[in-house]
């Protein structure tokens, strides 16, 4: 079952670092950094819209003055913010057009930027071209190859590919153990690796233990403000449920899938979670429910 990915908590965290680039000491364009402030605000109040057009204005103002270090900064963090507002094919341009900068003028790549790119393109369904980069990030710094574990998992849960879903899964499930990790760091990575073990305990037929680790992940990632990943994790604990035959429960679980995913605008996945639920037939207070939120998406236009 695929479902759009969005590392979010890594994103955000990524997002308030700096990059690899090497800033010199200059003085500040103080309509840069206000956009850029008024930008890292917006995102992180989840109003990525609003972020786009705040990095967007501070990526202008880092162009006039032709600064390298700023260009890469605000170039992730204007990608970062185009993948959170289900912008996948503009956050691909953006970091490809800043990778493409850096390159040609001798700095150092950024591992961060390259994320974007590969979970840009697992977005889009390019999984080949996404799984190839993820694979060169495994082996770069450890929370980017951490991300890039989980995304080469959901594309091999994608693929059926048993054994890659089992490789990423334990990956993670060695990287998630870390104590001395910054505390959103490492919920960040216990978020992914119950999610991984949950789509692995799927494949091997256990549901139980896939629904219960699905239901960990969507909970970390709810303190996390993870709220793609949240409604991503849900929509695998009613998989599992429904493959118990616990269709009351699954139906539940597709309703509250559905309804996150709505929220967030992204109606094509909304709608598939939110018939999930119809087509179960269980409550009819839940049928009610999930057919309001279906409304309430074609009222608020299409794709």
């Amino acid at each position: 079952m695929k479902s759009g990915f969005g590392p979010l908590g890594a994103l955000f965290l990524l997002a308030a670092c700096g990059s690899d680039v090497a800033k010199p000491a200059v003085p500040p364009d103080p309509s840069m950094e206000q956009h850029e402030r008024a930008g890292q605000l917006a995102y992180s109040l989840d109003r990525p819209e609003d972020a786009v057009a705040q990095y967007r204005e501070a990526l202008i103002r880092a162009e006039a003055r032709d600064d390298l270090a700023a260009i890469g900064d605000l170039s992730f963090n204007l990608a970062a913010a185009q993948l959170r507002a289900n912008q996948p094919d503009t956050a691909l341009a953006t970091a490809r057009r800043a990778r493409a900068e850096l390159a040609r003028r001798g700095s150092p790549g950024m591992p961060a930027l390259d994320l974007i790119e590969a979970t840009a393109l697992y977005r889009i369904g390019k999984m080949a071209e996404a799984d190839r980069l993820a694979a060169q990030l495994q082996h770069r710094d450890p929370e980017t190859g951490a991300s890039a574990s989980f995304l080469r998992g959901l594309i091999a849960d994608d693929r059926g590919d048993l054994a890659g879903l089992q490789a990423a899964s334990q990956v993670l499930s060695r990287t998630a153990a870390g104590s001395e990790k910054a505390p959103v760091v490492r919920s960040t990575q216990q978020a992914d690796a119950a999610e991984l073990r949950a789509r692995l305990a799927r494949r091997q037929g256990n549901f139980s233990e896939a629904r219960s680790a699905a239901l960990q992940s969507a909970d970390l990632r709810r303190d996390l403000l993870d709220y793609r990943g949240l409604a991503r994790a849900l929509s695998v604990a009613a998989d599992a449920a429904q493959r118990q035959g616990d269709l009351p429960a699954a139906a539940d679980l597709y309703l509250r899938a559905g309804r996150s995913a709505a929220a967030q605008d992204d109606r094509r996945q909304a709608r598939a979670w939110l018939d999930h639920a119809i087509d179960l037939d269980q409550d009819a207070e839940i049928t009610e429910a999930a057919r309001q939120a279906l409304k309430g998406i074609r009222e608020a236009g299409t794709d």
